[in-house]
């Protein structure tokens, strides 16, 4: 028999979207929401892990897998990937990209196979706007490849039970069924092959074909679908028994499961499917109630339009259970796969586990779009706008924090360019060596470098005895060790590593990488030269005064709050005087400088360490090199994602204060103004600072409000304080730029006991860790002692 109409159909319901929004548009839009910025994050350790294992090769992948807690497919794929691409970020996670697009077209097909071209449109765009789906494809994981397969086997399986119900045909209308399952045993076997929670996608189609199966009116010849379908699991069945044949005795049985409600979950599975957002999700509640409001309308809507025509329509029934099943029910087969159990792993819930099963969630919210039209045209309209728009309301919050961070590659090429034939190389970084590897294998492939040794790859924490024996030996065979310490909090919170190097041989180098360590220990204590001959350099050499510059080396171009920007000169040789690297902006203007001698006549590598704070000005900026009265701009970077200052306050109280001769106090404004505050309020404080020559050092600042009552808490007269570097230690005055004003901000919150009565606030400077307070004078000199007091009374009232 034929298939009942899919959807209600009105003359002015939302028959198709704008003629540019077609399925070709659609996957191009995808396309670039996925390339954008791809390689601007850092390799995180499963991304690692799968690179350093692809790197064992086919067999070797396939055997780690076999031992893993995953299936082959995705590995295999990436393998594939590599030998064809290479092992660049950009190259390895093009593949998740690849499988991101194809889902966004798939999800069309399977919204156009339900119900018509618009659905798979709408259907297609939420899923391109997404920004969990965006995440994960985004990310070298096999995730977005179970995604693929299973919005594929979704299609596959609804239009072989479309063809089940048809009336029988010959020719190739009558083997389309035949092929249809055919090719949805392949999907499900490839996403089993991919993530074994898969098998709750298979799980739900066999629901429904059990419904089928027994509820009257299907239209269906029962025997022929039970066949079929038990043929279809069998095959699944044996593709799969394939692999646990190879991978059941290997397969690990450990837990890192951890507790969560299953109200918890719920909430955290709602936000992702709407806002992309794993933290803090109880800011996003609001986003999340709108699709779900707007899907029961949906739904509403579509019972009223069945009591009208009095029938349901069998396959329009059959494709909304399917769909509302392959995103719920999966989910709580997902929470019941993380219990605690005694076979196999058992992990904590992730947000990524829910990627495979989102698409049908963007597919039923689309179809509730389509359906609120077809009853209240402008409404509809009103309704898809506004939720497309929050689906791309919440994209850019992806991209803020990508910024590729430069904590091992410049760590790794210190190694690499500086290693002798009787080097060792110790990692001490429990399990996060392959993020080390990456680097470590990838910078110059063809030069020399030391084989790594660990101590330990595990997270289990080190002992003394473990470590002595070990590098007892170890030292017996290598002159000069270098000591990488890469997450060593893991195993080795009390660097009993380190100690042990410490206490047998010299430390001739150290450089800190964030978190992140590099020593050289030797017990001659030389200094390390450029000794590997074969160490590829970067940029072109060129001479200048006296010494020769072989490179700069600065592999982060786009530099983040809170990271460092590590340039390397290197030399051969060395100039005979100190040497300047500044970074300059498009004004001209210092934002920061570090000066240093080099050793002298040698070919050595000179790193510079430029620290980047909360609110360092975002910008484009030069790395200068002065030497000998010459100067040369070597490359360009930029500053981003930093925060802005505070705005000018109204009601600035102009002052005119030199801090230091250098620094200049502007003015003042307070929030609230003149009115009187409560012990516990909070006190606003703004200072608008300036500088007339560039400052060399740090300082801060500190704000007291003081009281006529002694206070015991702080042994005086100080009754709220707040002392800071400015901005809150987001911008310190060694980065503060000539010309610019800086707005700083100091919370002053009263302390509870403080009694009413009239207060004042005292500002200055000090620096650290000494405490000395800077003198403060007036423009014309005169001096004012080492702090001022503000021409403003707080009164404090009880």
């Amino acid at each position: 028999m034929k298939s009942s109409p899919s959807r209600p159909r009105k003359a002015n319901s939302l028959a198709s979207l704008p003629p540019w929004l077609t399925p070709t548009l659609i996957p191009i839009l995808a396309l670039g929401l996925r390339l954008y910025r791809l390689a601007d994050a850092n390799l995180w350790w499963d991304e690692a892990l799968a690179i350093w294992a692809v790197r064992k090769g086919l067999a070797g992948v396939t055997l780690w897998t076999a031992g893993d807690v995953h299936p082959p497919l995705y590995f295999w794929s990436l393998w594939g990937w590599v030998q064809l691409l290479g092992e660049s970020p950009f190259a390895m996670r093009s593949l998740s990209v690849l499988f991101g697009v194809l889902t966004v077209a798939a999800v069309y097909a399977l919204g156009k196979l339900i119900a018509g071209q618009t659905l798979g449109n709408l259907a297609a765009l939420l899923t391109a706007l997404s920004r969990f789906h965006v995440w994960w494809s985004q990310e070298m994981r096999m995730y977005i490849l179970a995604g693929l397969l299973g919005v594929l086997s979704l299609f596959f399986f609804l239009r072989w039970l479309r063809g089940e119900r048809d009336e029988p045909s010959a020719g190739d209308a009558a083997l389309r069924p035949k092929r249809d399952l055919l090719l949805y045993a392949l999907c499900a076997a490839g996403s089993l092959y991919t993530i074994f929670l898969m098998g709750a996608l298979v799980l739900v189609q066999n629901l429904v074909v059990l419904l089928v199966l027994v509820v009257p009116g299907m239209g269906v010849r029962r025997g022929r679908v039970l066949l079929r379908w038990v043929l279809a699991q069998l095959a699944i069945l044996a593709v799969l028994a394939l692999w646990m044949a190879v991978s059941w005795e290997r397969m690990p049985t450990w837990s890192v499961a951890s507790p969560m409600g299953p109200l918890s979950l719920a909430r955290l599975y709602a936000t992702l499917l709407t806002t992309g957002v794993s933290v803090d999700i109880g800011r996003y509640t609001w986003a999340v109630v709108y699709p779900l409001v707007v899907c029961l309308l949906g739904a509403g809507c579509l019972v009223a339009h069945w009591r009208r025509r009095r029938r349901i329509a069998v396959q329009t029934a059959l494709d909304g259970l399917t769909l509302l099943l392959s995103c719920t029910l999966t989910a709580a087969l997902v929470y019941a796969a993380t219990m605690p159990r005694s076979l196999f792993y058992t992990p904590h819930i992730e947000a990524r586990y829910f990627l495979p099963f989102a698409p049908a969630f963007w597919l039923l919210l689309a179809w509730a779009v389509l359906l609120i039209g077809a009853r209240w045209r402008w409404i509809g309209w009103g309704v898809g706008v506004t939720v497309v728009g929050l689906f791309a309301l919440f994209l850019p919050g992806h991209y803020e924090d990508r910024f590729r961070r430069d904590t091992l590659e410049t760590m790794t090429r210190a190694i690499v360019s500086q290693a002798e034939p009787s080097d060792g190389l110790i990692l001490d970084s429990g399990s996060r060596y392959p993020m080390f590897l990456y680097d470590y294998e990838r910078i110059a492939p063809d030069a020399w470098r030391p084989e790594m040794h660990t101590v330990s790859i595990a997270e289990e924490s080190l002992t003394a005895e473990q470590v002595d024996a070990d590098l007892t030996a170890y030292a017996v065979d290598h002159e000069r060790i270098w000591l990488a310490e890469v997450d060593a909090n893991l195993s080795d919170a009390e660097r009993i590593v380190a100690a042990w190097l410490e206490g047998h041989l010299q430390v001739v180098l150290r450089h800190h990488y964030g978190p992140n360590t590099l020593t050289l220990y030797a017990a001659d204590g030389a200094a390390p030269t450029l000794a590997n001959a074969s160490y590829t350099l970067g940029l072109q050499s060129q001479p200048i005064a006296d010494g020769h510059l072989l490179s700069l080396e600065q592999p982060a171009d786009r530099v983040p709050p809170e990271q460092s920007i590590y340039a390397t000169l290197l030399w051969d040789p060395a100039p005979s005087v100190p040497v300047t690297l500044s970074l300059v902006n498009d004004r001209g203007q210092v934002l920061m400088s570090r000066s240093g001698l080099a050793a002298q006549g040698v070919a050595t590598r000179q790193q510079f360490d430029f620290p980047v704070y909360a609110a360092t000005p975002a910008d484009g900026y030069d790395l200068v090199l002065s030497v000998g009265g010459e100067q040369i701009a070597l490359e360009s970077l930029r500053i981003a994602g930093t925060e802005s200052l505070p705005e000018p306050r109204e009601q600035v109280i102009p002052l005119d204060y030199r801090v230091d001769e250098r620094m200049q106090l502007l003015g003042y404004s307070l929030e609230p103004g003149y009115v009187p505050l409560r012990p516990g309020d909070t006190l606003d404080l703004y200072l608008y600072w300036a500088t007339e020559t560039k400052p060399t050092r740090d300082l801060t600042v500190f704000c007291h409000l003081l009281g006529q009552a002694h206070n015991p808490k702080t042994q005086g007269p100080v009754w709220a304080g707040h002392d800071s570097a400015p901005a809150d230690g987001g911008y310190p005055t060694s980065q503060w730029l000539v010309g610019d004003t800086i707005v700083d901000h100091h919370p002053l919150i009263i302390d509870p006991d403080a009694p009413a009565g009239s207060y004042q606030i005292e500002v200055g400077m000090y620096t650290w860790p000494d405490a000395a307070r800077l003198p403060i004078t007036e423009r014309s000199g005169e001096p004012l002692g080492d702090h001022i007091i503000l021409d403003w009374t707080v009164d404090v009232v009880r």
